[in-house]
């Protein structure tokens, strides 16, 4: 089957060729157990360069790897299985089972799209407000240390955090929790770090600092908007619709309905910010329709099992 831009429908004329199929493994690697789990093929000479539109790749699972994939709920399975009739290049009798039985392989787990996303979002787009977030956290403390020193502890200048806090940043919170002899204890938050009220100002400046230099230098170019890896954003925010359409609707639309609007993320037609924003939101969006979703808690493990030995069976005494 074709794969990737031209079945979402965000090809580019740069755009290259993707190819994946699933296979079924020749007889005697099945009795041997020496079943490669994928076969992969690709015209690119230099590995280190971008696909063009000169490039083909081809992967294709053996059956027993791509019924895993799909259990899992991995994207690249989920694709697959929904991509149209136009774009299959050849079919075979247990493709069309595994298509029809379909029921049976969905579920509500979308861990792989949710972890796909946050992921590609953290490269550029969610980081570049935390970025913001531990520069804004880091200047502070350095004022509050110029004023009060930095062996100060925090909770003496707490109505300065609470302040801080209140100012508004994203990722900066103010959270509780319990310390170790079991009294309660309060917290700053910055970017999912949590700095204790007992801390000194110069601890909480080094916490900071190293939230803020770890985003590195590219998540302070997607702050400006600038060196935006567009294309990982696009799929981002692809993968989150998806998921979602899934959990609802128990498919997945090709091409994309919302495709025009990948094609303006994929060329940068659109302010960071507001690509970012829509990643965050979709991310949400997936923890609610998880919860909404009437897929089944998991897959029938049984009936894929049975599927492929049933399969391999047939092919070892053929």
């Amino acid at each position: 089957m074709r794969f990737g831009s031209h079945v979402y429908g965000t090809n580019t004329p740069s755009s290259d060729l993707d190819f994946k199929a699933v296979h079924l493994p020749p007889a005697r690697d099945i009795l041997l157990q020496r079943v490669k789990p994928a076969i992969s093929i690709t015209t690119k000479q230099d590995q280190s360069q971008r696909n063009t539109a000169a490039d083909t790749d081809f992967e294709s699972f053996a059956l027993q790897k791509y019924m895993s994939l799909l259990l899992e709920g991995q994207t690249v399975a989920l694709t697959m299985l929904f991509t149209p009739e136009e774009w299959l290049l050849e079919s075979h009798p247990v493709w069309r089972e595994i298509q029809r039985e379909k029921a049976r392989w969905l579920h509500r787990g979308v861990s792989a799209f949710a972890g796909y996303c946050r992921q590609q979002a953290n490269k550029y787009g969610i980081r570049g407000s935390r970025v913001a977030a531990s520069r804004a956290a880091m200047n502070r403390f350095e004022e509050l240390i110029e004023t009060h020193g930095i062996r100060t502890k925090l909770k003496d200048v707490w109505p300065e955090v609470v302040a801080f806090v209140s100012e508004g940043h994203e990722h900066v919170a103010i959270v509780e929790g319990i310390h170790g002899d079991g009294q309660p204890v309060r917290f700053l938050e910055i970017c999912n770090r949590k700095i204790q009220e007992h801390a000194s100002l110069k601890e909480g400046h080094a916490i900071c600092k190293r939230v803020f230099d770890e985003y590195g230098h590219r998540a302070l170019l997607a702050e400006k908007n600038e060196g935006v890896d567009w294309k990982a954003m696009m799929h981002a925010l692809r993968v989150s619709r998806e998921a979602e359409e899934l959990l609802l609707y128990h498919t997945i639309t090709y091409p994309r309905p919302e495709a025009g609007l990948l094609l303006q993320v994929r060329k940068g037609e659109l302010p960071y910010q507001q690509v970012a924003e829509m990643l965050e939101s979709g991310l949400l969006r997936l923890e609610e329709c998880q919860m909404l979703s009437t897929l089944p808690e998991k897959p029938d493990y049984a009936a894929a099992e049975e599927l492929v030995a049933e399969m391999y069976r047939e092919r070892v005494t053929a």
